[in-house]
């Protein structure tokens, strides 16, 4: 039976591409020799089939371009110069290695392979030619010793624009910025970051550069402010800004420019460089370097160049094969081991939330800083980090698949519609896709006609992360059409009136600049670390804000309003090469969005072997095996025992000969049978001591193009889901000020920590005692607080005193102190601490009507109270009070009745929840307003809640008026909800789904009452 159609989450967007090795067809090199024998005979072999392999022509031209010095020693060896066993070996490993890259890895790499568009049509067609075209370009490490060289000559400094970096800002008494990687040492990783004293000077030389301006220019003005200091002193101080990238010139192309060798040469002759007589010689070299590269004149080793292929082919693939592709990327969403988004990313959301408030507007710059909530956990940098993930029911349930499989001697499961239901997390109807992502597979059929007829399989091999591209480091290739439809694919955001923008940043590794300079795609850009003009094509850093609601974190221009999701066009690496800020802002629109990426197979990903993982057409994931070090012999041990040993451990777990071995990023397809390719495991797992092997293609697999290849396809959000409600945030910025430290604040926050079953005793018997009688008291009110995304932290009372006067605060603490010792002295709570209050502003709105919700936090904790302490004597579940205690609220914030049970009826849940029939008939007979009264009346504790439900009502009236004068007061009323359950009930998500049905439910009957009257 075929399996159920997976929802159509995405369709294509954008060219298709794809990625082949440019081996010829009628290439026919010899497998090379087993060297491991004696080492006269390593030598004799070694050397004859170098010889032999070396004649062609292609071999060497492929192998001249990727590793210059490769080609070197394999000439030197060619010509008659004489090497030891040792040496053959290794120049042997290493080219054959070269070879088999080419014959069977896809990945774009100098001569060895290249890209090419694919159209979508009716039928397969394959066009393959041998004219492929070449690109070359100057090599990141070469070019910015050559930038190097011309900023440290002070004449033509002096010409040169120079703007702030803007990713700089202040810690204690330095001056903080990203680390840059060495241009000497190109392999090496920048440091986290590099400071300097931040010095009047300083502080006023990076003021003034916010905005480009020429380096004299920028010099008079620091000798004018600062007269008495010499002028040589002070052009030393911004020559320095510039060698640290303080201060950034405009010779420094940004990433957005593919092509920096050009732009630099541009820009020299805009400044007149050439005829200054230091950097006339270099000029003139950067220009011959540009003319030999256009020409494919340069030699690779003098300038490092690098060198793209753009194949020559023409390839038409069905609307089947994209339609499989389609499904396949709805697939791993719903399969996704994070439905709401990665652990960290739901901490970070929960902790803005908690600090901020949602719908607070906090620059990026702020939140991210020490002083903030400083970066998510993981991060590089950061403070913080994510707890060893539990063990889950899909953890589980794969770890039985795979063992299952294993023991069977099964290397294939197949998913059906039931098993991807048990793997699933998350209800769909709730997971957030990410609005833009990207496939690469590899498509397997012996013949064209086999794809037209549909059998065919997918492989998938790549899901890159939605803040990443493998498709935009190719832009510069492709034609006018397919490049300006590629474009087009980064432009669909999650929500209308959402702008994208390129993302555009140094790497955090110098030779990695090679794969990350791409074309310049969006017509609006985000730069970070880089020299841009400001204009209305350019969003700043400091432009940029941070704002959450319920279920998104949303980027936010701060000029315009609008929503901002930046795009990374390329795949450089997240957690090491890219710095912390760029990885930020790229991650955090997606960040509570379902986890896109190939399939995880959670805590079975350790085992020895998993199998291949089918969902009718495609594969999800290969079938693969771990090899160790543990497994086989030590680096000593003779060559022969080793492949023994390897052999016994193909067979004891059913290992194929045909393997990709992956380490890291690489990706290697071996067959265990040669002797070369024996060789090139061994070294790989002397180095790393574990591998991944892969099961390799069949032969026919490649059979409809006859080569190895990865075809990589961009999609779009269908948008098929309605988006959620949300309210877009008030645009005014919440002042991280706005915290008040304990001992210098008119609000005491103290959090009473302790089981909580006994918060009710503590509130109902014991607070009274610490509030009655307490003149410098103006109000108070409480919150019950659980991290629900760490539900294993404490529990606690979150107490709030508003004061008097601050100069209260040092007896309130000391009274609070002493009421606190006589609930541990009862057995009550462990003990209490004193916190900050964060007002959320964002969410509740600023200056008086901030103060409004603060005494409506009182009303409303007050009828808690009163409810609980109701609930008690008439012994009723605590939902039915509750949910009439905010069928209450919900109705007297509104101004108009009908308007009120219309809101309840659209915004909350429409899920319905299991739940007792008697608890619901209880709850809609007291939520009924024409039948509380009576009900409540009959109870003193009923008469207290209903009269502190009233007192409520005024503050709700007085908090609204208040906040209609800032923002439409409607969006609130969810919070104020959710609020008045957690104070009732605490927080409980399972139990808040049940009132918030019951509260719909009411208003159902009321909204259906009014409409039949």
């Amino acid at each position: 039976m075929a399996p159920r159609a997976d929802r159509t989450l995405y369709h294509r967007a954008g060219p298709p591409l794809i990625r082949a090795t440019t081996y010829p067809r009628d290439l026919r090199l010899p497998d090379a020799p087993d060297l491991s024998g004696a080492p006269e005979d390593a030598v004799e072999q070694g050397n004859r089939w170098l010889r032999h392999v070396w004649r062609d022509e292609r071999l060497r031209g492929a192998v001249q371009h990727a590793s210059p010095v490769l080609f070197e020693q394999v000439g030197r060896v060619v010509a008659g110069h004489t090497m030891d066993a040792r040496r053959i070996r290794r120049l042997v490993r290493s080219l054959g290695s070269y070879v088999l890259r080419w014959r069977g890895r896809a990945t774009p790499f100098g001569l060895f392979a290249g890209v090419a568009e694919v159209k979508a049509g009716t039928q397969t067609r394959v066009r393959w030619g041998d004219g492929h075209r070449t690109i070359a370009r100057a090599g990141a490490d070469w070019l910015e010793r050559a930038v190097d060289r011309l900023e440290q000559q002070p004449r033509l400094l002096h010409l040169l624009p120079v703007i702030a970096n803007a990713t700089a800002f202040v810690r204690d008494d330095r001056l903080v910025i990203p680390g840059l990687p060495s241009s000497q040492r190109p392999r090496e990783i920048a440091p986290q970051e590099v400071s300097i004293r931040h010095t009047p000077p300083v502080r006023a030389a990076m003021a003034a550069a916010q905005v480009p301006l020429l380096f004299r220019e920028l010099l008079d003005a620091l000798v004018a402010e600062y007269p008495n200091v010499p002028r040589e002193q002070t052009r030393f101080l911004l020559a320095a800004l510039v060698a640290q990238n303080f201060l950034i010139t405009s010779l420094r192309a940004p990433m957005s420019e593919p092509d920096a060798l050009a732009y630099l040469c541009t820009h020299l002759d805009k400044y007149g460089a050439e005829e200054l007589p230091e950097t006339a010689d270099i000029v003139s070299e950067l220009r011959e370097t540009h003319r030999g590269l256009e020409c494919h004149r340069q030699s690779p080793s003098e300038v490092g160049s690098v060198v793209d292929t753009v194949l020559d082919a023409g390839i038409t693939l069905p609307e089947n094969v994209f339609r499989e592709a389609e499904a396949a990327a709805a697939a791993l969403i719903r399969l996704s081991p994070y439905p709401y988004g990665y652990p960290r990313w739901k901490d970070f959301h929960s902790r803005f939330r908690e600090r901020y408030g949602p719908g607070a507007v906090i620059p990026v710059v702020e939140v991210v800083s020490d002083a903030g909530l400083g970066l998510p956990a993981d991060y590089l940098g950061s403070a913080h980090t994510s707890a060893r993930p539990a063990l889950t029911e899909r953890d589980r349930y794969l770890l039985a698949l795979a063992q299952e499989a294993a023991l069977s001697g099964r290397t294939e499961v197949v998913l059906t519609d039931s098993m991807v239901d048990e793997i699933a997390l998350g209800e769909p109807q709730e997971v957030l896709a990410p609005s833009r992502v990207e496939l690469a597979f590899q498509l397997h059929a012996p013949s064209a006609g086999a794809v037209d007829r549909g059998d065919f399989r997918l492989l998938v091999t790549s899901a890159p992360r939605p803040g990443s591209s493998m498709a935009g480091r190719f832009a510069h290739l492709l034609s006018a059409s397919a490049r300006s439809g590629l474009a087009e694919s980064y432009t669909f955001p999650a929500e209308p009136g959402t702008v994208t923008a390129q993302l555009s940043f140094p790497p955090r590794q110098r030779r990695t600049a090679n794969a990350v300079r791409t074309s310049r795609l969006l017509p609006v850009i985000i730069p970070l670390a880089e020299h841009h003009v400001p204009g209305g094509d350019v969003i700043g850093l400091h432009d940029l804000a941070l704002t959450a609601d319920a279920r998104h974190l949303r980027l936010l221009q701060l000029s315009t309003g609008r929503y901002v999701e930046p795009r990374v066009t390329h795949a450089l690496e997240a957690a090491v090469l890219t710095p912390a800020l760029a990885r930020f802002l790229a991650e955090a629109p997606t960040g509570r969005c379902a986890v896109y990426q190939a399939f995880d197979w959670g805590a079975a990903s350790s085992l020895p072997f998993l199998p291949r993982l089918r969902r009718g057409r495609t594969v999800l994931a290969a079938a693969r095996w771990r090899l160790s070090t543990d497994s086989l012999p030590g680096p000593g041990a003779p060559n022969s025992a080793w492949v023994k040993a390897l052999s016994t451990w193909r067979e004891r777990l059913g290992a194929p000969t045909e393997v990709v071995m992956c380490s890291a990023e690489m990706r290697l397809p071996l067959n265990l049978d040669r002797p070369l390719d024996r060789e090139v495991l061994r070294a790989r797992l002397e180095r790393t001591s574990t591998v991944e092997l892969r099961e390799g293609p069949s032969p026919d697999s490649n059979g409809w193009l006859g080569r190895a290849h990865e075809i990589l396809v961009p999609f779009h959000h269908t948008a098929a889901d309605p988006p959620l409600k949300t309210e877009r945030p008030s645009t005014p910025v919440t002042p991280s000020e706005q915290g008040k430290l304990p001992g210098f604040s008119d609000v005491v926050h103290a959090q009473i920590h302790g089981h909580p079953a006994r918060q009710d005793t503590i509130l109902l018997r014991h607070l009274p005692d610490l509030v009655n009688e307490w003149p410098e008291l103006h109000y108070w009110w409480f919150e019950r607080h659980h991290d629900l995304t760490h539900p294993d932290r404490d529990q606690h009372l979150a107490l709030y005193f508003r004061l008097r006067s601050e100069r209260g605060y040092g007896d309130a603490v000391t009274r609070i102190g002493a009421w606190a010792a006589t609930l541990r002295s009862h057995g009550l709570v462990p003990h209490f601490q004193l916190a900050t209050y964060h007002p959320q502003t964002g969410r509740y709105g600023h200056g008086t009507a901030m103060s409004a919700a603060e005494r409506l936090f009182a009303a409303d904790s007050a009828a808690a109270l009163a409810q609980a302490a109701y609930t008690a004597q008439a012994g009723t579940p605590g939902e039915v009070v509750t949910v009439a205690g905010m069928y209450d609220l919900a109705t007297s914030y509104t101004p108009n009745a009908r308007e009120a049970v219309e809101w309840l009826v659209d915004h909350l849940p429409h899920e319905a929840p299991k739940l007792d029939r008697v608890v619901r008939d209880q709850a809609l007979h007291l939520a009924d307003p024409d039948k509380s009264r009576e009900a409540l009346q009959a109870l003193p504790t009923g008469q207290e809640v209903l009269r502190a439900w009233q007192h409520r009502r005024t503050a709700l009236s007085d908090y609204r008026a208040r906040l209609a004068s800032q923002r439409d007061p409607e969006p609130v009323l969810r919070s104020l909800l959710h609020l008045h359950h957690t104070r009732a009930l605490g927080a409980d998500p399972q139990r808040e789904q049940l009132t918030h049905h019951l509260v719909r439910a009411a208003a159902q009957r009321d909204l259906a009452r009014k409409t039949t009257r």
